[in-house]
Order: structure tokens, then sequence, then C-alpha cells
């Protein structure tokens, strides 16, 4: 308050000498006052951007060799020697030996400890009973039924990775350890370098064609590797690799049969072993699916000339306008349905894997546990009970202030850091709550009474602004409920803040790979969204399953322990998780025909319940609730064209970034518009009376808005930039925030594409912008306001269920009953979406409907794919190439939406063969 009464006197000064004084007066007035509004804008001035750090990209590759000696093995693992290794000792809690083990042989209690990564969850329990607790049966399964992925370090819990069926080798070799001492079987970590032979390796990573691939995506995962030439090309591979010791019954079965009833190892120590086992291990079928390609040729510079009929195109300033969208959405049409009668007449009844290839894991089933390990091992390096620290992936946020366009990074609001293998699959927050009680009673203030006829409260009654300046506020981040950390410096609501967050990275889990976010302020509540390797479908059958308890506690006004934080907190995370989700199931989906093989990184995300403030002088004088905002600035994946082919990386990348980027406006809308009470947007269905949803926002649909209504589309490339650096100048009718991230983008040496002005969708006024990294086709697809993301304006009438969700979160755990008054609305929104995540569990029973659906699917990915490998830039314009592949992608975007969801579940990464 003191600050807008000193800022208030300090405008009236300099108001009053323009307008009263002379001219020289006047001359200093003005002066003081462009000061005045440069010190105290009238809305949020920029954060410092490192353009580097391209929120959408591959992992950097590690450049480490792998360790070959037993030292250099203990430097990668604990960097000193402070740490204790499993070591020898007596007998152990539940094991008992009747003839104690030969010294150097005993396990200790560590090997059957419980660690971050080997916690014994009821899941982990259950699936050691139902393979008997036997060593044999616990490999073959494990072996048999989960995916390996090419990365290095501890990223999943056992649990997690027993829900995903996938996971790198610390990961798999965690859930056999789990399931182990589940068993009262002792376990230790084996770390080692191997040798691999190049096919071998190339079929394990995920079929790749050449050698070259396959150390790309060892590299990107930060496994350590080498290659060995023999005959002038890559023969052997030698890398680093974990696996599991197991302390069983040997002799005579060979961890076949059990020591005595109820206890695997023997008692009579000589005749139990230490095993090599390692389930990561392994070699694929791949079934090769139909050649899309060569069968239904498209012919891109046809489409490229169809895109030019009724154009303005001006090469010099790189940008097109009236590109013409009907002639390029009536040709990807035809070459969509070109593409599905041909799949229709080689096969009628074809599935997924038919059109686009299986990795099927054919089953070993042995009688005896080999004692030896698949591969050559050139150096054995040390056991542990446990990962190390140096081994285990973390990920951290921290919270800071913006000022006056910097952040001040020397004093963090709120720091949270923890291992990834604790927060896989859980509910992680960050809300803000009232730092007084006078600050409670002020908020509680605003929230409706209960009405006193039993009667809803209806969500005109909740307040559409606070008065900011008087309201203070501290964040906190809960995980699962429980509150981990808690800042301590008060707020005004409605502050601007800048978060750093990220992972450690695969190539060195002690070095940190952060991105910042602008889209938070003071007030919000966020659902933080960590994809550690993927999306579980675990996790979200869990989400549901409280979705809809909750949904019946309120229903029947029986809140037990149902709280705030839980209910808008699920709300919140289903969207953020569902959309990791469907872009993994689209990265699925296109891989067969753009030639790549992809995995999934360390990502993370924010979905808040967005709060604007409206300043003045630079003081937020108010805050007011105006919808959604999704912001991605963080996502990892290991991609390789499986050929070694630079291009084809490129191209997949700019196809992946432009998909993502549609489902950051549709995967918001396609949850919290309830369609019971209004009409989505460019539905065949559409009810009579009822309001329009309202529409997304992301960089692909305002770029879109944007062409259609004849504004010019700029593609600005590192070329045009240095030969016409004051192409920028067409842009001034952008806000000099965007300008100045656009200009900081170009300055970098990418490419920027961008529309003439400024769009209006649903409320929504702004720029949608995307910056490519030409040599990589890495980039970010950002949207006025500093995210890199989406957004979706709440429409009154249309979006009951989150219309008061910031008051509710403000209240959350104070003993203010809000969730009481304003739980009837958000009944609505549970029902949508406990229907959406409904949609990404579909069972894999497919109905003929479904199967139809699924390929018209196919063929329209198919086709997006090819066109996106038929495009050149080189042959044509940049913006020309960008526009037709945008639009090509969006007239098939509405089609896949629904059944990328509906698949997630249905196209797994592999097939076990029953066979």
């Amino acid at each position: 308050m003191r600050d807008f009464e000193q800022r208030s006197a300090q405008f009236e000064t300099a108001s009053r000498s323009w307008m009263d004084g002379n001219d020289d007066a006047k001359s200093a007035a003005l002066s003081d006052l462009d000061d005045f509004f440069k010190r105290y804008p009238a809305s949020r001035p920029a954060a410092p951007i490192d353009p580097k750090k391209l929120p959408w990209r591959s992992p950097e590759p590690t450049t480490r060799q792998p360790a070959e000696t037993k030292t250099a093995w203990f430097q990668n693992m604990w960097g000193q020697p402070k740490v204790t290794l499993a070591a020898s000792g007596g007998s152990i809690g539940p094991i008992n030996f009747d003839v104690m083990p030969e010294p150097g042989q005993a396990p200790t209690e560590a090997d059957l400890a419980q660690t971050p990564e080997t916690q014994l969850t009821p899941a982990i329990t259950a699936k050691a009973a139902e393979l008997g607790n036997n060593p044999l049966t616990i490999h073959n399964w494990v072996r048999n039924n989960l995916d390996w992925l090419p990365t290095w370090g501890a990223v999943q819990s056992a649990d997690d990775t027993l829900a995903k069926k996938r996971g790198n080798a610390h990961d798999i070799a965690s859930l056999e350890i789990a399931l182990l001492r589940a068993s009262k079987i002792p376990a230790r970590y084996q770390y080692g370098t191997i040798e691999v032979d190049a096919d071998k390796l190339q079929n394990w990573v995920g079929g790749v064609n050449k050698v070259e691939a396959a150390l790309q995506l060892l590299g990107q995962g930060g496994i350590a590797n080498r290659g060995f030439l023999q005959g002038g090309r890559v023969a052997k591979v030698r890398m680093e690799h974990v696996w599991v010791q197991a302390y069983v019954n040997w002799l005579p079965a060979r961890g076949a049969k059990q020591g005595v009833a109820g206890q695997h190892v023997n008692p009579i120590g000589g005749h139990n072993a230490w095993v090599p086992l390692d389930a990561s291990y392994k070699q694929y079928t791949y079934k090769a699916g139909l050649d899309i390609n060569t069968a239904v040729a498209l012919d891109g510079q046809a489409l490229l000339t169809t895109a030019r009929q009724g154009a303005t195109v001006n090469e010099s300033e790189g940008w097109v306008q009236n590109l013409n969208q009907v002639a390029i959405q009536a040709q990807v049409t035809n070459y969509q349905a070109r593409i599905k009668a041909y799949i229709d007449s080689t096969n009628a009844s074809a599935d997924v894997g038919y059109v686009n290839g299986k990795k099927i894991l054919p089953q070993l089933l042995p009688s005896l546990l080999s004692g030896s390990a698949p591969y050559a091992v050139v150096q054995m390096g040390q056991q542990a009970a446990q990962v190390p620290g140096n081994l285990e992936h973390q990920f951290r946020l921290q919270l800071f202030r913006a000022q006056d366009g910097d952040v001040d990074q020397s004093n963090p609001l709120l720091t949270y850091q923890e291992k990834t293998a604790r927060l896989a699959g859980k509910r992680l927050t960050l809300s803000y709550v009232p730092a007084t009680q006078a600050d409670v009673d002020l908020v509680a203030s605003y929230v409706p009474k209960a009405h006193a006829d039993g009667s809803p409260v209806a969500a005109s009654e909740f307040p559409a602004s606070l008065p900011a300046y008087l309201i203070r506020v501290v964040p906190q981040i809960q995980l699962d409920g429980q509150v981990v950390v808690k800042g301590t410096q008060p707020l005004t609501i409605g502050t601007d803040l800048v978060s750093s967050a990220g992972f450690t990275r695969f190539a060195s889990a002690v070095d940190w790979d952060e991105t910042q976010a602008e889209s938070h302020v003071a007030g919000q509540a966020t659902a933080i969204g960590l994809s550690l390797q993927g999306i579980s479908a675990a996790q979200l059958t869990t989400l549901k399953a409280r979705l809809e308890t909750a949904r019946s506690q309120l229903q029947g006004a029986e809140h037990g322990d149902l709280t705030t934080e839980q209910l808008v907190g699920d709300l919140l995370t289903a969207t953020i998780w569902s959309w990791f989700a469907a872009g993994e199931s689209q990265s699925r989906l296109t891989q067969a025909a753009a030639n790549i093989t992809e995995n999934p990184g360390m990502s993370y995300g924010f979905f808040h319940t967005a709060v604007q403030p409206i300043y003045s002088w630079g003081v937020v004088r108010q805050v007011k609730f105006p919808g959604a905002n999704i912001d991605i600035p963080h996502v990892r994946s290991l991609t390789v064209s499986k050929s070694a082919n630079a291009s084809e990386w490129v191209t997949f990348h700019r196809l992946r970034g432009q998909y993502m980027s549609a489902l950051e406006h549709a995967v918001p809308a396609h949850f919290i518009n309830d369609t019971s009470i209004c009409n989505m947007p460019d539905s065949s269905i559409q009810h009579p009376g009822l309001p329009t949803c309202a529409r997304g926002v992301s960089a692909m649909q305002a770029l879109a808005v944007a062409g259609q209504s004849g504004q010019r589309i700029y593609t600005v490339t590192p070329e045009k930039y240095s030969t016409n650096p004051s192409v920028v100048n067409q842009l001034s009718a952008h806000s000099s925030l965007t300008l100045q991230k656009v200009r900081s983008y170009l300055d970098a040496g990418y490419e920027v594409t961008i529309h003439q002005s400024p769009v209006a969708i649903d409320g929504w006024v702004g720029t949608g912008f995307v910056a490519i990294d030409p040599s990589t086709g890495a980039g970010g697809y950002l949207i006025e306001g500093g995210s890199n993301g989406g957004w979706l304006p709440y429409v009154m009438g249309a979006m009951l269920s989150f219309a008061a969700v910031p008051v509710f979160m403000l209240l959350a755990g104070t003993g203010i009953g809000a969730l009481i008054v304003g739980g009837a609305l958000l009944i609505y929104g549970m029902t949508a979406y406990i229907g959406a995540i409904n949609k990404i569990l579909a069972t894999t029973n497919l109905t003929e409907d479904q199967r139809s659906g699924s390929i018209k699917l196919i063929s329209a990915l198919t086709a997006v794919a090819n066109i996106g490998a038929g495009l050149k830039a080189g042959a044509d314009s940049a913006t020309i190439v960008f526009i037709t592949l945008m639009s090509a992608m969006l007239t098939l975007f509405k089609v896949a939406l629904d059944w990328i969801i509906s698949l997630y579940e249905n196209m797994p990464s592999f097939k076990p063969d029953p066979s």
C-alpha cells in the first residue's frame, strides 16, 4: 500500500509539472514520466532468457569413455572413498544358517534392505508372491516382460518400473532386486563394463539400421561407450552397464528350488552362491509394417505448388500471406484417404501392429539359472547394496521473484529437491496460502456462504477478482498432500515469479539440466507434472480412482478426509499427465513412418489456474482469474534416425514439436470443457441453446488463426536475418516483450516463425511464435506471457468446475469450508475428467469401429510424416514449407487427438511373445 501511495504521488508531481510548467519544465517532466513508466510498467517485465536452453530437445550426449579399470569404476560411482560397499558378514534377519557361508560370501542386512529405489510396496510383495518367491521365476518374468531404455542412472523406483513395464538397466535391476528382497533373497547391484557385438546392440536399442545410430542413442542416454573397428567398420561396442547379483540356493538345483520350506536360501552356507542376473539385456524380433512411403507416393513439390496458388510471397523478407490452405487441406485429406484405401486393400482386418510393424520380445523360460552373463564382461566394477548417490537422478525446483526484468537468483523464495525415484507417479503441487490470519479472514470474506435452503452455490457468486495489494501469501509444495517445503517470505498476491527447474543429466547425475519458466504468479494453483521416462497407466488408474471416490464423497456430502489440495491437485494433475501420455502415444505411432527410434527422457511441465495481475504504477492493485495455462518448459527425448540420417532426425523433431504444441491447446480444452454444458468448436455434434466451449490457445493455434485471417506469416531464417536484420521492424505491432524474445532467438542463430500482429482467440489477445534450431529441429513453441505452452480462457457457464479454483486453493488447509460451499461446482468437471481418463485407459479389446478409427489415425499420422519428409526447405520458401506442414498437421489433428488418447495403452513399445 505504501509503494502504491508513493508512486501515485511521484506520478502526480511529474504530471503537474508537464501540464503547468514552462517549456524547459515540460521537457524535464516528460523525461521523468518516461523514466517512471519504464521503471513501473503496467505489465510484467520480461525475465532474461537463455536462447540456448531450448525447451524441447534431445539430451546432450556424454563424451565420457567407459570405465575399464576397478579404480575408474570406483571413481564413477562414488568419486571419493566414503561409501561402504556391500560386504560379507554373519547371518541376517529372516535367513537362518546351520552352516555359515565361507568368508567373503555371506550377505549382509543391507542386501535385504529397502532403499529409495527398492521399496517393498504392496504391488512389489504381491508380484513376488505371485512368482512363488523364487529367483528363477522372478528373473524369467522380469526378463520376458520389461522393455529396456538406453539411459544411465536410477530414474524410477521398482514400483514405478513394475507399473510401466520398462526402464533402464538401473530401473530393471531395482525391480528385480526388490522382488528378490521381498522373497527374502539377498541381492545387490553389480557394475561393470561389457562388450556387445554391433548387430546385437542395434537390435537391443530399438532395431536401428546403423551402429552409429545405436551409439548416438547410448550417448544421449548418458551411457559411456566406445566402438571398436574391425575391417573398417564398428564391429563391437564397449559400454558401462549394471545388473544384479543374487544370493541363491545353487546346489544342486541352480536357483530353481527352495533351500527349505519358507526360505529359498539354503541353511548350509556352502550350497548358496552369488549369481549374476541381467533381465535388461535381450534381443527382440522386429516385424516390418507396410511400406506406405513407397506404395502411396507423395509429390511434395506439387503440394508446395498448390499452396502457392493465390498466395503472396515475399522471399527477401521471408513472409507469405493467404497461403491456399483450402487446397492444402484438400490434398492432405485426399492423401490420407489414399493411404487408408491402401491399408484396407492389403488387409481388411488390419490392426495398428500390422500397419506400423511390431517389436516382439521372444520369451525365454530356462529351467535353471545360467550362472553367467549373456555378454563379455571386460571389467567388473564394484557391487553395491543400493544405488550410489552419484547415480541417483533428482528433480529440483526453485522459485524466484521477477523484479524489473531480472531474476534475483541469489535469494530463492522456495527450493525443493528430491530423488526422482520418490516422485514417479505422485501428485506434486505448488500453491499459495495466506501469510497471516488476517489474510485468511480477508480471503474468506469473499467466499460465498452456503445457502440456507441447501441449494448449490452458483459459479457467478464466486469473486472474479481480489484486491491484491491487501493479501499476502507464501508458496508451498505438496507431495501427495503432504507439505514438503514452504516459503518464509510473504508475497503480495499477483507478484510475478520465475521458476528454475530440471533434472540431473543422464550424462552425469551430479550436473543439472534446468530451464526457466515465467508463467508463475503468486496465488496460482499449479500441478507440477513429471514424466520420468514416460507416464504409466497405473498412475492414471490410481488418479481416476481418487477422482471417482472424491466425486462420490461430494455427491453424498460426506467429505471424510477429502482436502481441497487433493481434489484440485488431482484435477490439474490429470491434465498435465494426460498431455504427456497423449504426446507419448503420438510418438509411438509416428516413429515407424519417420524411420525414427525415440524414447521419453525426463521432462516436466506446469498446469496453472492462472492469476492475472492488474498493475497501477508498477504495483499489483488487483488480480483476476481469466483462465488456465499449460506451460511445458522442459521436454527431453532420446531420438535418432534409424539410418543415422541427420535430415530425418531434424524433420521428426519439427513434426513432433508442432504436434506437441497443438496438444497444448487441445488437451486442456479436452479436459476442462464440459460438453454437457457447452458445444466444442468444430464438433459435428452441436446442442441448441448451449454456449460455445472455449478454444484453447497454443503457438500452432495462434499461427493458424493468423494465417486464416489473412495475416502475413514470417519465417525468419538465420540467412534472412543476417542479410536483412531490419525485418524485425515489420513486427512492430507485437509487444516489446515479444520482440525482445524474438531478437534473442534470432541473435542466437535460430529460425523464428511468427505472425504479423497479435490475434484474438476467445478473449485471449497475444502472439504465438516458434523458435527452431535449424541444425537439430529442436525448439520452443511460445505464446504471449512467457509460456512455452497453451492457454484456455474461462467461459462462464461452460467451465463451472474451474471458475472458483483459485479461491478454493487460497483457503486450502486453513480450516475454512470453501470445499463444502463450492464442492458441488466441481462435481461437473470431475465427471468430464473421469471420462477423459477412461479414454486414455481404453482396453485393448477394440471394437470394429475403434479398429477402423485406429487405422484412420495411422493413415493420418503417416500422411503428416511423409509430408514432412517430402517438403524440403531448400527447395522452396522456408515460410511456405513451415505453414504447409502446419496446415497439414492441423488438418489431421482433430482426427488424431481422440484416437491418440484412446489408444495410449493399446500400443506399448513392445509386445511379449506368448509363444
